[in-house]
């Protein structure tokens, strides 16, 4: 019915900080759209002394998907969706992946620019994946991952010389069961990964900024879930069991800061609706029509996770 993620939608206080990383680091472009129309303000239940939403959108080299859209709500006060960014805080989407070719290189350079990380490089492996991979740490609550796979990749990528498109999104979860059930039983999509970590260190010492000591004694449930089943455009849900940290959840909305949902195109966003009401799925926000640069008039409408993350599902009119 529907490929995977189009792109993510990020609320931000200051457009350039992340602008200018994606620029000149990861080697993106940048559009400058219209503001956001009045429709997108019932869209997102944005407070209504909320006067413009201001909007860019940054493409990935020689890619047609997998798009960052900053966005800044004027008028209204704003906080962070995820305050602390820790892996054991749950609640809204926690980061988002792209291919590099040199992590080491990526991850010094982001460092010279004020980023943090949750550990240095790492190799690890996991299921099929042997990758070399960095968790980066930004401004306005964005974490971005950075994948460098020792072999080939699981998806097909145009040539780029900085980050790739954006092809997955990781929720920290309070209960995997909930979490998978809504993804595959709700929303019907497929698992491509299911698996447990325990007994180890993360997979990748570090990586995740738990200490080695305390990973080994964790209970990990990890999956990847797609509307195919494919890894090109995913949702991960992952499940820490044995460390207790702040919840989000309820924070993760309009006009605060951070990731503020992803988008997935839809044959027919009407049916698809229909169908996610019959499989006792709430809808966030009802089914509506707008003008969403660059794609035109669409259909949209919106769930929210059980964890609080905002999915919208789009089909640009007259093509249902």
């Amino acid at each position: 019915m529907f490929r995977g993620m189009q792109e993510i939608v990020v609320s931000v206080w200051n457009m350039e900080h992340l602008r200018s990383v994606l620029m000149d680091i990861g080697r993106w472009s940048a559009h400058p759209l219209p503001d956001a129309p009045a429709e997108q303000f019932a869209g997102w239940h944005v407070p209504e002394a909320s006067s413009r939403i201001e909007q860019v959108l940054l493409k990935p080299e020689n890619d047609s998907r997998g798009f960052i859209r900053l966005v800044r709500f004027h008028g209204v006060d704003s906080e962070p969706m995820r305050p602390s960014q820790h892996t054991w805080d749950t609640g809204g989407i926690f980061d988002i992946n792209v291919y590099v070719q040199d992590t080491q290189t990526i991850y010094d350079a982001l460092q010279r620019v004020g980023w943090t990380a949750l550990g240095p490089p790492t190799d690890y492996h996991l299921a099929d994946f042997s990758i070399r991979q960095a968790v980066m740490v930004g401004p306005d609550g964005v974490v971005i991952v950075l994948l460098q796979a020792y072999g080939g990749v699981l998806i097909e990528l145009p040539e780029y010389t900085g980050m790739s498109r954006t092809f997955n999104a990781l929720q920290i979860v309070r209960d995997y069961d909930v979490s998978f059930d809504f993804f595959a039983n709700g929303l019907g999509w497929k698992p491509l990964v299911e698996t447990v970590v325990e007994d180890a260190e993360e997979p990748g010492r570090n990586m995740l900024g738990i200490p080695a000591n305390i990973a080994r004694g964790l209970r990990r449930r990890v999956s990847i879930l797609h509307p195919e089943g494919a890894n090109d455009g995913s949702a991960q849900i992952l499940e820490i069991r044995g460390l207790e940290g702040n919840d989000f959840a309820g924070r993760c909305v309009a006009p605060n800061i951070g990731y503020l949902c992803a988008r997935f195109p839809v044959t027919d966003a009407a049916a698809y609706a229909d169908e996610l009401r019959a499989r006792d799925v709430v809808l966030y926000t009802e089914p509506l029509e707008l003008f969403m640069a660059p794609y035109g008039t669409v259909a949209l409408f919106s769930v929210r996770t059980p964890d609080g993350a905002i999915l919208e599902f789009f089909t640009p009119r007259g093509s249902a």
